[in-house]
């Protein structure tokens, strides 16, 4: 997909400081393509022997594709990238005297500005095909459009509780992430054993664990180098191991089917793998920074990926969605068996017709996320506890639209847009950023004066 900055995002680009962590950029942007391509790639549509639209999941009906969810699964090291950018967003907010409500507030706006415009998209589609008398075929595909949000919801919350996670694991970093992983195995244990619903804690801890790596990465207390190498050996050793010995599967995604689900909620194989995953990413990290410094057009990409990576995100489903479509109607789906070179070859057009109608519609909609990505932060007019508040209406509303059917994409949806346009959209006056604005850390915030590329 080509991608040219806008002039603001190559002033960006342009004005980056010597010292800055690219890496964190390049695997943000990076992360959203994979899922993308992942996503796209395990999708099997057919017709059933009555003619009728059946949409699956390629790793469900031929397990043995589980490995390649070892390069796609991105998930682990998309939280990790996001606390390092937290907490440096969050050291520049914090010097400035700003309020952690202010900053999780900015947050939410960055985030669910583009969703809004998903949300409002799939409301009017749903409401013009009960209009046509299409509502159950619509129904289904805006469920198909709301696979990727759990992120979202998941996200929202480790984002609104960060101003008071990191200060924690500061203090006691061997007890907040030591104990966080004591505490998450456990719960897997008991879930595990029969007792219903701890499990779902995991969905929290699990994800808010790699945001604490990424935390631990920013100040500088992982291994580096060749400790670091060894340690990623060893867990993806481990990795191996729980694969091959434990109940897991050898998939790191969900999927019909699964007698253990590695994600459905996080499991200990997913939390294995994805510090493995990360400490790899983050011990070949100074190297990519290097190689991103040194190639001024590689390190823009880089920079204008970012400034659509949510959008990339939230619309690749319905981008599929609309070429399935299409492919249903002109009879092109594919019908050779399932992971065969013949479906393979029958799938291909429909990937490169899905990636045309994802970059025709970023084209449309991505300057909703940029404006979101350089505006001026706005004060939160409540305190912390009705931010807390707010950030889990969204979490929720963002949750009930991803649950697989066409009534919650409607209510969440709705109620999303809700939440964004009488309590989260901004006003219109601006109370800035007070940081400091010196060097090229991962603020999040706008400059006044030079221009330089936000966190997020």
């Amino acid at each position: 997909m080509q991608i040219k900055s806008p002039p603001d995002l190559a002033a960006l680009a342009a004005g980056t400081a010597s010292d800055r962590n690219r890496a964190v950029d390049a695997y943000r942007a990076l992360a959203m393509l994979a899922v993308a391509v992942g996503h796209w790639a395990a999708i099997s549509v057919a017709l059933d022997d009555d003619g009728a639209l059946v949409a699956g999941n390629a790793l469900a009906e031929v397990p043995r594709l589980g490995w390649i969810t070892w390069v796609f699964q991105v998930m682990p090291l998309f939280f990790v990238v996001g606390g390092f950018s937290s907490a440096m967003s969050l050291d520049a907010h914090v010097r400035g005297g700003g309020r952690g409500a202010d900053w999780v507030a900015a947050r939410l706006r960055r985030m669910l500005a583009p969703a809004v415009v998903l949300a409002a998209t799939w409301l009017a589609v749903l409401a013009g095909g009960l209009a046509v008398g299409a509502g159950a075929i619509v129904g289904t595909a805006a469920v198909a459009g709301a696979i990727p949000l759990w992120f979202l919801a998941n996200y929202t919350i480790d984002t609104a509780i960060a101003p008071w996670v990191l200060p924690a694991f500061r203090r006691r970093p061997g007890l907040v992430a030591g104990g966080g992983v004591v505490l998450f195995l456990t719960i897997d244990a008991l879930a595990r054993s029969g007792v219903p619903a701890i499990g779902q804690c995991n969905w929290v801890l699990g994800w808010l664990l790699f945001q604490v790596a990424g935390f631990a990465w920013r100040d500088g207390l992982l291994p580096s180098g060749a400790a670091l190498a060894r340690w990623a050996a060893a867990l993806w050793t481990g990795t191996v191991a729980l694969v091959a010995l434990g109940p897991w599967p050898i998939t790191m995604v969900h999927h019909d089917g699964l007698t253990h689900s590695p994600t459905h909620p996080p499991s200990t194989a997913l939390l294995v793998f994805g510090a493995a995953y990360s400490a790899t990413a983050v011990a070949a990290a100074p190297a990519v920074s290097r190689a991103l410094a040194r190639s001024p057009r590689a390190w823009a990409a880089v920079v204008a990926g970012n400034a659509i990576s949510l959008t990339v995100y939230l619309w690749h489903f319905t981008a599929f969605v609309v070429v399935g479509a299409v492919a249903y109607t002109a009879g092109l789906l594919p019908t050779a068996e399932v992971a065969t070179g013949a479906w393979w070859i029958q799938k291909a057009p429909m990937m490169l017709g899905a990636t045309v109608v994802l970059a025709a519609i970023t084209a449309v909609v991505s300057g909703v996320e940029r404006r979101a990505l350089l505006a001026p932060r706005t004060a939160w007019r409540g305190g912390s506890v009705s931010m807390l508040v707010t950030a889990g209406a969204v979490s929720a509303s963002v949750k009930v639209w991803s649950l697989g059917s066409a009534p919650a994409v409607g209510l969440g949806a709705l109620g999303l847009i809700v939440l964004w346009r009488v309590v989260l959209r901004p006003e219109r006056e601006s109370v800035g950023d007070r940081a400091p604005r010196r060097g090229g850390g991962h603020d999040g915030g706008m400059p006044r004066l030079r221009p330089r590329f936000p966190a997020s």
